[in-house]
C-alpha cells in the first residue's frame, strides 16, 4: 500500500515494528528484540541503495564528488538534528545531576565512532545507560560514509556482484575479526560484543538491503517476478534460521551439557557467544529481515496491518523514537527505584506500554518540529526524498 508517490506505508510499519522490538528487549520482555536493529539496518540499506540506483553514473571525478557531497549532505540533514537534540537533552541532564564522567564519551558520540569506544573500553556504556544504544548510529553512519564510494565508482551490475560477494563472505570476516580481538586480550564475552558492534563485519545487513533495491530497479519486485523473489528469500531465510537453531541447540546439549529450557538459551537472545554462533546468527537474522522487507514491498496480504495509518505514522517518526526511548526508560526506572527489566512481569508490561506511548508521542513531536524543519533548512526541500523512505536507525 502506497499512501503517496514514493512512500510505502508498509516500510514505515516495519520501522515501527523494529522500534517496538527494541523497546520490548530493553524492558526485559523480548530476548531477541535486538534483531529489530538488524531490520533497521536492512531497511536503511534498501533506501540508500534505492537512492543511489537512481543516480546516473558520474563520468568525471568532479561530477562524482558533487554526487557524494550531495548524498552526505542529505544524510547529515536527516540524522544530525534529532541526534543533536538527544545529546543536548542528555548533557543538560548530566550536568544538572552533577555526573560528569559520562561526558567523556561525547567525542566518540559526536564523531559517530561510539561503537569502537564501547568495544575497546568495556563497561563504558554502563556509565550512562541512555547512551548505550547509540553505537548503532555509528555503524549506520560509517556505512553511509563508505558505501556511496562503492556505489558511485562501480556500475550497478558490478556493484551488485561485489555486494553479494561481501554478504557471502561476511561470516568469514566475522571469524577473522573475532580472532584478531582474541589477540588483543579481550575476554570471550568482549570478543562477542566486538563482533556484534563492529561496523565492518555487520555491513552485510545493509548490503542485503541494497541488493533488494537493485532487484527493484531491475523490475524484480513487480508481479510474478516479485512474488518469486520474495518466496525465494523467505525459503532461504527459514532454512538458514532453522539450520542455525538446530545446530546450536545440538551444540548446547552436546558441548555444554545443557538440558530443558537451557538448550534454547543463547540462540537468539542478547550478545551471542560460544562455539562460533556469533559468526552465523547475524547472517540468518539479516536474511530474515530482507525476506520480511521483500514480502512487505510486494504487498503480501498477511502483512497489510503494517500499513495501518497510525502504525505507519509511528514508523515515520521511529528514528526519533529509537533515540529517545532509552532515556525515557531510564527515567521510568529512576522513578520506580529499580531498572525496568528487574521488575515483576506485570510491572514490566505496564512500564513497556507507558514508555512505548511516551516514546511515540515524543518521537512525533521531534519528527514534526525538529527533523523535518531542520532537513528543509539544511538540505532544501528538493534534496529530500519522501519522508517515509528516509533511513531510520535501529
Amino acid at each position: 500500500m502506497h499512501d503517496e508517490p514514493g512512500r510505502h506505508a508498509g516500510v514505515d510499519g516495519l520501522r515501527a515494528l523494529a522500534m517496538t522490538m527494541v523497546i520490548a528487549q530493553h524492558c526485559g520482555l523480548l530476548p531477541f528484540g535486538w534483531t529489530g536493529v538488524w531490520l533497521f539496518y536492512v531497511i536503511s540499506g534498501f533506501v540508500i541503495g534505492r537512492s543511489l540506483e537512481r543516480e546516473p553514473h558520474a563520468p568525471t571525478w568532479t561530477e562524482g564528488r558533487a554526487q557524494l557531497l550531495r548524498f552526505w549532505r542529505r544524510r547529515a540533514a536527516r540524522i544530525v538534528p534529532a541526534y543533536g537534540l538527544y545529546l543536548t537533552f542528555n548533557v543538560v541532564l548530566l550536568v544538572a545531576l552533577g555526573r560528569h564522567e559520562p561526558l567523556a564519551s561525547l567525542p566518540w558520540l559526536l564523531s559517530f565512532t561510539h561503537n569502537w569506544w564501547m568495544i575497546f573500553e568495556p563497561g563504558s556504556a554502563a556509565a550512562w545507560p541512555p547512551f548505550g544504544h547509540l553505537w548503532t548510529l555509528s555503524v549506520e553512519q560509517q556505512f553511509y560514509l563508505l558505501f556511496p564510494l562503492l556505489a558511485l565508482t562501480l556500475g550497478p551490475s558490478l556493484r551488485a556482484r561485489v555486494s553479494l560477494a561481501l554478504v557471502v563472505l561476511s561470516p568469514l570476516a566475522r571469524w577473522a575479526w573475532s580472532q584478531w580481538l582474541a589477540t588483543q586480550g579481550l575476554s570471550e564475552g568482549q570478543q562477542a560484543f566486538g563482533v556484534y558492534a563492529a561496523s565492518h563485519v555487520q555491513f552485510d545487513a545493509f548490503l542485503l538491503g541494497t541488493l533488494l533495491a537493485h532487484a527493484e530497479q531491475q523490475g524484480g519486485l513487480k508481479g510474478a517476478a516479485g512474488r518469486l523473489l520474495a518466496q525465494g528469500l523467505t525459503r532461504w531465510a527459514l532454512a538458514a534460521g532453522l539450520a542455525y537453531i538446530a545446530v546450536y541447540a545440538l551444540v548446547n546439549m552436546q558441548a555444554r551439557q545443557d538440558t530443558g529450557i537451557d538448550v534454547w538459551r543463547n540462540l537468539l537472545s542478547g550478545v551471542l557467544l560460544g562455539q562460533g554462533r556469533e559468526l552465523w546468527v547475524y547472517s540468518a537474522v539479516a536474511l530474515a529481515a530482507t525476506a520480511l522487507l521483500a514480502q512487505t514491498l510486494i504487498a503480501r496480504p498477511a502483512l497489510a496491518w503494517l500499513s495501518a495509518p497510525y502504525w505507519a505514522a509511528v514508523g515515520r517518526a521511529s528514528y526519533s523514537g529509537y533515540l529517545f526511548h532509552l532515556l525515557l526508560l531510564w527515567t521510568a526506572g529512576e522513578a520506580m527505584g529499580l531498572r525496568v527489566r528487574e521488575l515483576p512481569l506485570g510491572e514490566r508490561l505496564a512500564a513497556f506500554a507507558t514508555v512505548w506511548l511516551a516514546t511515540a508521542v515524543l518521537a512525533w513531536w521531534s519528527h514534526r518540529h525538529v527533523e523535518l524543519p531542520a532537513q528543509r533548512w539544511l538540505a532544501g526541500p528538493r534534496a529530500l526524498p519522501p519522508p517515509s523512505l528516509q533511513p531510520n536507525q535501529g
